[in-house]
């Protein structure tokens, strides 16, 4: 069959991240969409003629998605979406079903809501299929499915004025089987972070987070792992067939199995590959050897999710760690030559005053090379929203202001209110920016890269600030 995937448009100007592990407009990461090169890769392989858009990464506008589907003539069209952007990312869908192709479409925090991915079902009638499982995994038997005019598994679809739901197909797949993302299908590499420019890109080398997090729209999954030698073959290929200079590992959690990673480094170190990139994990999950070995790598930098300074807040959300693991991380991480960046979320069930003090004070103590500051989500499929909403503190329920860089909450603490919430986020970036260690860290004559980064991220910061972005990371 002839298949087109297409990754979205930016919204308002904004670029989007439609991913397993984020679903949501983003300050300035420019992503590339893995799991659309993953199942186009496994497609290819499956015989079919696939071909893949990526609109968002290149800037692209809806305009030309629709010159686009229109000259490819495609039989199915696949997309993913942001949870904030649903409406915006579907209208190629619409294109695509008026051109007479097959529609699927794959957003994992509605697929866990039943109530809202069947109402969207019923608006948007030229959307055939909804994915309820992880995309790439499942879009190859979806696909065959459709082509033999049978009921595929792991959707849901409109039947008459019913909503089917066929069951899931269970994922222990083996991770080393997959092929590699289909990157030749992309007219190019423009993809970047904060730390890193092309060429750059994302690597997953696991998948899932068993932990219990209140606040995760994505925690409680499956965790499953590529073995170091295929990861370090993905590495080779990357570099050697489209000249990789850097990337991030865009795992859940990386270090649930610590070994595997320092097995990685090392074969990172024996193969030469001299790429620079950045991890992200738990603060519990790391050892002064694990670290050693990143470092030595290449790796440049390590973020945390510290969530709270508060240990009031942190027993509260379940993320099961103290402010003594936080303290240890990140001095061990300091002490190995890594830039640590903090996780921080505003807003968790319980903040008041007091707490967002905590937090403060605990990042003026560790004094990371950088510090995000979200704002708490009550995501459908999350706990805290249930908390939220059985104690009457949610104030919007416009999905399209449900993203973590809001400046402005949809909801309210018992003790704050959500202009409180608001003004301590940029209270707490304020404190944090201007202060002249923050500068100086900044300036690095060893390396005039992350110099050059940093003072970037600094005048990006200060404008999201003193401006009006409704933006602030």
């Amino acid at each position: 069959m002839k298949i087109l995937l297409i990754n979205p448009p930016r919204v308002a100007g904004y670029p989007v991240v439609r991913e397993e592990r984020f679903e949501h407009k983003d300050f300035e990461m420019i992503l590339p969409p893995l799991s659309l090169l993953y199942s186009a890769a496994i497609l290819r392989n499956a015989g079919h003629s696939v071909s893949l858009l990526d609109a968002n990464g290149f800037n692209l506008s809806l305009e030309r998605v629709y010159s686009e589907i229109k000259a490819n003539n495609p039989e199915i069209v696949i997309t993913r979406t942001g949870f904030d952007t649903f409406e915006e990312d579907i209208k190629v869908l619409e294109i695509a079903k008026k051109r007479g192709a097959t529609t699927i479409v794959r957003n994992r925090i509605i697929s866990c809501v039943p109530g809202i991915r069947d109402s969207i079902l019923k608006k948007f009638k030229f959307i055939d299929f909804f994915v309820n499982n992880e995309l790439d995994l499942v879009i190859k038997d979806i696909c065959r499915n459709i082509e033999n005019n049978a009921k595929p598994q792991d959707v849901a679809f409109l039947e008459g004025e019913d909503v089917v739901v066929t069951p899931n197909t269970l994922l222990n797949i083996d991770l080393d089987s997959l092929p590699f993302p289909a990157y030749d299908l992309l007219q190019g590499f423009p993809y970047r972070t904060s730390m890193f420019s092309p060429v750059f890109t994302q690597v997953i080398s696991s998948r899932g987070c068993p932990y219990a997090c209140s606040f995760c729209a994505y925690a409680k999954t499956i965790y499953r792992e590529r073995s170091p030698k295929n990861v370090i073959e993905e590495l080779k290929w990357l570099k050697k067939d489209f000249r990789l200079k850097s990337f991030v590992f865009f795992d859940d959690t990386i270090s649930i199995n610590s070994e595997r990673v320092i097995a990685i480094s090392r074969k990172m170190i024996q193969e030469r590959l001299n790429l620079k990139f950045a991890v992200c994990t738990r603060v519990d999950l790391v050892t002064d050897e694990m670290l050693r070995w990143l470092r030595r790598a290449g790796c440049l930098g390590i973020s945390f999710g510290i969530e709270s300074g508060s240990q009031e807040i942190l027993d509260r959300c379940g993320k099961g760690i103290t402010v003594a693991d936080i303290i240890k991380a990140v001095m061990l991480s300091k002490k190995n030559g890594l830039k640590v960046t903090a996780l921080i979320i505003l807003g968790l069930p319980g903040e008041t005053r007091k707490t967002v003090f905590e937090t403060i004070g605990l990042i003026e103590k560790i004094n990371p090379y950088y510090c995000h500051y979200a704002m708490a989500v009550p995501f459908p499929n999350t706990e805290i929203y249930k908390y939220f909403s059985e104690n009457g503190l949610i104030i919007s329920s416009d999905w399209k202001r449900y993203n973590p860089l809001q400046a402005q909450p949809v909801f309210r603490t018992k003790a704050l209110d959500s202009k409180e919430l608001a003004d301590f986020k940029i209270m707490a970036y304020k404190k944090f920016i201007l202060r002249p260690g923050f500068i100086i860290d900044k300036i690095n004559i060893v390396d005039m890269l992350l110099c050059f980064k940093g003072i970037r991220m600094l005048a990006r910061r200060l404008i999201s600030l003193f401006g009006k972005d409704k933006y602030i990371r």
